[in-house]
């Protein structure tokens, strides 16, 4: 049975923000949909004369849209579809009960083919981390709580999958507290070692679900060690455009790092001028290896991407390349999904692993949402 708001009110539901083809923009110049066996085609500028949103009731079959591209090709989505023209672009929620979210994101987060009890507890985790943005409302100037984005959590780019899916309904309605409240339940791929805590982003101090948990069962991962080599030059045109000054790059450094060797503050130095960069996310954009060469610790070449692996990191140059050592993968914080999946190979249950990664928790059922909550919840956009 789908978990309920409260008693008497519908199953929860999420309201999904959808971005364009490769994430780029929540933004849209024209939707085409299909559904009931028709093709549907609205632009902005037809949205904007008129001054309607286009609401799409569920479908039997999904709702398909034609306009956007994912990794299976055009997304179909469960729940209702509505499109709204602002002076930016056309916007598109997707508003559907959270259980079948969890669905499509589960095996968009982790591979379907990992641990039954890891696949539950990367559900839990995408459901408590679900619930904290329902409740917060960060994306309410565009009627949702979330986008279907890495900047929340992946959905409609991989089709339900039957082991993710089992995951899901093992776990309905589960999700991770501490003191009654839902925390904030990060996740990433690989461990260099150690987790992070949420420091790296800035807190003054970590939250307590949040210490640093030595992490031995994903060490044998192709990610746990890596090497990047940056030319110079590009390095060089960054610089200019942080500093927003010209002068020539003289050198690099990690200024700073937290108590467990993550990177918190790279120092820039150019003839004209200094300029820290804080934020692990902030220096991982900045050392970008998009389109260049990642030795993993396997000896596979993987073409790097718009951020850095991690920022478990060291870095060594000379003038015409900075060579950077790192370990892991993604921010550090939370649960390692490979180390998950490794628990779940040496028998640990899925509430084992995620007491092993958040400190001093519980797993609990959802709490009914207050009155205003399932109000904000459950209504649809306006014009």
């Amino acid at each position: 049975m789908p978990v309920m708001a409260s008693e008497g009110q519908g199953p929860v539901m999420v309201r999904v923000l959808l971005t364009d083809t490769d994430f780029h923009s929540v933004y849209h110049p024209s939707v085409t949909v299909f559904y009931d066996e028709k093709e549907y085609t609205w632009t902005e500028e037809q949205l904007k004369k008129t001054g309607e949103t286009i609401h799409i009731p569920e479908q039997k079959e999904g709702i398909q849209i034609l306009s956007i591209e994912r990794q299976q090709g055009n997304p179909v989505y469960r729940g209702t579809l509505d499109i709204q023209w602002k002076s930016e672009g056309l916007i598109l929620v997707n508003k559907l009960p959270l259980e079948e979210y969890l669905c499509s994101v589960v095996p968009g987060e982790m591979p379907a083919s990992y641990e039954g009890e890891a696949l539950k507890a990367q559900a839990v985790c995408a459901r408590t981390y679900a619930w904290k943005q329902i409740q917060q409302q960060n994306l309410d100037e565009y009627g949702a709580d979330v986008d279907d984005s890495v900047n929340y959590q992946v959905y409609g780019n991989s089709q339900p999958q039957v082991s993710a899916t089992e995951a899901v309904n093992a776990t309905e309605g589960r999700i991770i507290t501490q003191n009654g409240e839902a925390v904030e339940a990060y996740y990433f791929s690989t461990s260099a070692g150690v987790t992070a805590t949420d420091e790296i982003w800035g807190a003054e101090t970590a939250a307590p679900y949040l210490k640093s948990v030595p992490c031995r069962f994903d060490e044998n991962m192709p990610w746990s060690r890596w090497h990047v080599k940056i030319p110079w030059e590009i390095l060089a045109e960054r610089a200019a455009k942080v500093t927003g000054e010209k002068g020539k790059l003289l050198s690099l450094s990690a200024e700073k790092t937290d108590q467990n060797g993550a990177v918190t503050g790279l120092r820039v130095i150019t003839e004209t001028t200094s300029v820290l960069l804080e934020n692990e996310h902030t220096i991982r954009e900045f050392l970008s290896p998009e389109g260049l060469d990642i030795t993993e610790k396997d000896g596979t070449v993987t073409s790097g991407g718009p951020l850095l692996p991690s920022a478990f990191i060291q870095i060594e140059e000379d003038g015409k390349e900075v060579t950077i050592t790192g370990k892991g993968y993604g921010h550090g914080v939370g649960m390692s999904q490979n180390g998950a999946n490794a628990m779940a190979k040496e028998g640990y249950s899925w509430q084992e692993i995620l007491n092993y990664f958040f400190r001093n928790i519980e797993i609990q059922d959802m709490k009914p949402l207050d009155s205003q909550t399932i109000i904000e919840n459950n209504r649809n956009l306006s014009p």
